[in-house]
């Protein structure tokens, strides 16, 4: 039997669904995969978002603080425009540690830069992570007004006092560690930032510091997730595989992409 095609039928039409067939087959295989490895319905879902989801393509970028100093980071943009993400790593590790929840976090909707701290002492880091919110909000995807934070273990501190210095700072989600005298008294008086605290129950002081940063908090949303054997700060993401999907629901409950939620003045 002959099969005729229809006049306005053209190759183009049927190029493109023979790809989409591919792209499902393909997204089908990775989530069977991701349910395999996490054994989670919900995580397997926002990890093959990183697969299915169309998204701009990442890039290694250097942008200088105050005093010169050149920072190297990786920046995730998001073609459409919209929140932005910064990822603050632990002092015994680097962006990378990072590199799995940056690239969910941008399937899911957002721009999201880690870079690394430069060797040395405390007192440039702040520094450092005002450079690293400019360069954010000088990006033309970025709304400059709807930003958030993630901190882990010596980045809790800098999380905390990045959202003192800038406003825009929304959300705080904080892995393992503390704040100090000022950074508590800032939480204390700051309702509108909602803080997602998370620890391990055997990494005893940094599961206090959690629980009492966190319950210094007047906002109803902030929360805490005491975890058992996971380990300490973004370590936690290698034994507790679905941290990373909460971590991503957090943000899309807190600091949604299409703006939903969020106050008038900074949409």
């Amino acid at each position: 039997m002959t099969v005729r095609l229809k006049p306005d039928t053209t190759y183009e039409v049927v190029v493109s669904a023979f790809r989409l067939r591919v792209k499902l087959r393909r997204t089908a295989v990775a989530l069977a995969e991701a349910v395999r490895r996490t054994g989670s319905w919900l995580t397997a879902i926002i990890v093959v978002l990183s697969v299915a989801a169309p998204i701009a393509e990442s890039a290694e970028i250097s942008f200088k603080a105050a005093d010169g100093f050149e920072l190297k980071g990786t920046f995730h943009p998001v073609e459409r425009g919209g929140p932005a993400i910064l990822l603050l790593h632990q002092c015994n590790a680097d962006r990378w540690i990072y590199d799995q929840l940056a690239t969910m976090l941008n399937a899911a909707g957002y721009n999201v830069l880690a870079f690394d701290f430069r060797q040395g002492g405390t007192e440039t880091r702040p520094g450092d992570v005002d450079a690293a919110l400019s360069f954010l909000i000088s990006q033309g995807t970025v709304n400059e007004r709807a930003l958030g934070v993630v901190g882990g273990s010596c980045g809790v501190n800098q999380a905390v006092h990045a959202a003192r210095r800038h406003p825009a700072v929304r959300t705080l989600v904080l892995l393992s560690g503390g704040s100090d005298a000022e950074g508590e008294a800032f939480i204390r008086s700051s309702p509108r930032i909602p803080i997602y605290g998370i620890a391990s129950e055997e990494d005893t002081d940094a599961a206090a510091a959690i629980r009492k940063i966190v319950g210094l908090s007047a906002n109803r949303e902030s929360r805490v997730d005491m975890l058992k054997d996971a380990g300490h700060a973004a370590s936690m993401f290698g034994r507790q595989p679905e941290l990373q999907a909460d971590i991503v629901i957090w943000f899309r409950s807190n600091l949604p992409p299409g703006g939903y939620g969020l106050p008038p003045a900074i949409k």
